[in-house]
């Protein structure tokens, strides 16, 4: 089945053309349910008589090429999800001609939903603007942000006490964080350009390493072979677990666009879990794909009786691999809570 325009959305959404070769379709923008095939239809300049040849390109890869104007079929059933690019080029009487478009591939159905029953209740210092959260060998590991007040610490689940804790200078906006095999951390800063390499024992710094393409840190997780990062765009960045060097991205989209201010990451199971900043909302993403599979509607896990002031966002997600465990807190919330996921009726 041939795709029919769904919408358009911002970002390379602005056809350039060359002379009178321009697309009749796709329109720059396009969104397109992955597994759909997309026409690529022409209005070309001259009769089929005079064309020498056609060649169409899918992010820069050849994909078709003709010597009329007989239009071409893309599946996309094998593509990432995301903004794919297409070129097409003609070539008459000695010259080229070139015109481009593109299209952005959708999930191609909406999340299942989910929603949650608490198990336990657990305290959780108030005073801690939670950006990352692990549970490794029976401890809570926290990084805390804002200026002046950003930390990173040991924590005791059931009671909540700090059993270690370094704070950083008040130029530091602490952000996410990931246990690393050989006992380490890595934490990231928000918009300080750099991250850091901790000693998970002792705490003692080992090394900083600089942001690439992504300038923000925002969360973090280890999927047991590279790092997983988000930077509060629909992009997680794919980072070497020995350097911190990106490795490459992926692009997370719903059925309905892109899924913007991925925020804290937990690695469960082979998929992602991201905390959408501002939202009681946990996504669940295929790592693979970029695909959002689920939606984990937490609205209402705070009681409103435990909302004061300075109480902010749902963020931070744990996961304990041995016990099947699944915590959740936010940002200077009084309560970090063990829940158990339900089907959403």
């Amino acid at each position: 089945m041939l795709v029919a325009v769904v919408s358009s959305i911002a970002g390379c959404n602005t056809q350039r053309k060359a002379t009178e070769l321009n697309f009749k379709t796709p329109e720059a923008g396009t969104l397109v349910k992955k597994g759909d095939k997309v026409a690529v239809q022409m209005n070309f300049p001259v009769s089929d008589s005079a064309i020498d040849s056609v060649v169409y390109l899918l992010d820069d890869r050849v994909i078709a090429a003709k010597k009329d104007s007989t239009p071409v079929s893309i599946a996309t059933d094998s593509l990432k999800l995301g903004s794919r690019s297409i070129t097409t080029r003609l070539y008459q009487g000695g010259k080229q001609l070139e015109a481009f478009s593109n299209v952005v591939l959708i999930s191609p159905k909406a999340p299942e939903q989910l929603s949650f029953s608490v198990i336990k209740t657990y305290p959780h210092d108030t005073s801690a603007y939670t950006q990352g959260l692990e549970y490794h060998d029976g401890i809570l590991y926290e990084s805390t942000g804002e200026w002046g007040e950003s930390s990173l610490r040991k924590v005791t689940l059931e009671t909540g006490k700090v059993l270690k804790k370094i704070e950083f200078p008040k130029e530091i906006f602490g952000e996410g964080l990931a246990v690393v095999p050989s006992n380490k951390i890595v934490m990231l800063t928000w918009r300080n350009g750099n991250g850091y390499v901790f000693d998970k024992n002792s705490f003692k710094k080992l090394s900083e390493f600089q942001f690439q393409a992504s300038k923000e840190g925002w969360g973090l997780c280890y999927d047991g072979t590279r790092l997983i990062k988000s930077d509060g765009s629909n992009r997680l960045y794919f980072l070497n677990k020995e350097t911190c060097a990106e490795e490459g991205y992926l692009e997370v989209y719903d059925d309905k666009g892109p899924v913007d201010q991925l925020n804290e990451l937990e690695y469960i199971d082979g998929l992602i879990y991201a905390n959408v900043y501002q939202k009681d909302i946990i996504v669940v993403i295929d790592p693979n794909t970029g695909e959002v599979l689920r939606e984990l509607n937490l609205i209402g896990l705070l009681p409103q009786k435990d909302h004061f002031d300075n109480t902010d966002v749902l963020n931070g997600i744990a996961y304990d691999a041995v016990g099947k465990r699944l915590f959740v807190t936010g940002k200077k919330w009084d309560s970090l809570f063990e829940i158990k996921i339900l089907p959403r009726n």
